[in-house]
């Protein structure tokens, strides 16, 4: 029987069937994740070429076409643009010059931006994401899974984690190295999915957050926050309105 990776607990409630995969939710914190589980060194064929341009090109139905227009014209009218979001924050809590590493770089758009103030890091899992934010200049790319990546004692001033969370198969495990990666009063800065949002609640196992295999862990704002305690951090601040699919968090490594 799994154990629960946040609160410990052995009790599961199987509460969607998708495809070959099965939600499974602790009914003691309400965490949730897949099974099967992943093989965690089979993750990186997900990120192939072929993977990331099937899943861009992917016919929708009309009304999830128009809901994703009306979302991004949404996004630049109040300046809620991801990228914008998240260099903002930086530009918050973190003085120029401070080492960042974005975990899961993509294309390395977002770390294009923040390279203007910053010393900028990407890992990302796919060899063809991780080559085209290579071609960006100003950047250092590591290829690989964040999880099995040994970062030789290096420290960041800050942490990205930008829709990758729900990916990564050891989400305990995942926190606790970004602690680790921290330097003393070092921010992390995570968006993931919400898994307690209305919009689940309402189109249940139709929700756009559920995407397995390829996203495989699932927190609402308690859970998260009891994990991100659990692992050390101190000030934790968690954004999450009721209809909104993802949830934002900034959480600060103590002095």
């Amino acid at each position: 029987m799994p154990v629960c990776p946040v609160c410990g607990s052995k009790e599961w409630i199987k509460r969607y069937k998708i495809d070959a995969w099965t939600i499974e939710e602790c009914s003691t914190c309400g965490f949730a994740d897949i099974d099967p589980m992943p093989v965690r060194e089979n993750r990186a064929d997900c990120y192939s070429e072929e993977k990331v341009v099937e899943r861009n090109v992917k016919q929708k139905s009309r009304l999830q076409k128009l809901s994703r227009f009306l979302k991004q014209a949404f996004s630049k009218v109040t300046k809620r643009e991801k990228q914008a979001i998240f260099y903002n924050k930086l530009r918050r809590y973190l003085l120029p010059g401070s080492k960042i590493l974005d975990i899961g770089c993509g294309d390395g758009s977002f770390i294009s931006k923040a390279k203007e103030d910053y010393a900028c890091t990407g890992i990302e899992i796919s060899d063809y994401l991780a080559s085209l934010a290579r071609k960006r200049p100003g950047i250092k790319v590591i290829t690989g899974n964040f999880l099995n990546t040994d970062f030789a004692n290096e420290k960041y001033d800050g942490v990205t984690l930008i829709s990758i969370l729900e990916h990564l198969d050891g989400p305990e495990e995942a926190i606790k190295k970004c602690f680790d990666l921290l330097s003393a009063g070092g921010v992390l800065l995570l968006k993931t999915v919400n898994y307690s949002c209305l919009n689940r609640l309402i189109k249940k196992k139709s929700w756009t957050g559920f995407r397995p295999p390829d996203h495989v862990v699932y927190f609402n704002p308690s859970n998260l926050e009891m994990l991100l305690e659990k692992t050390g951090f101190g000030k934790i601040k968690i954004s999450a309105m009721p209809f909104n699919d993802n949830m934002y968090c900034e959480a600060w490594r103590k002095e």
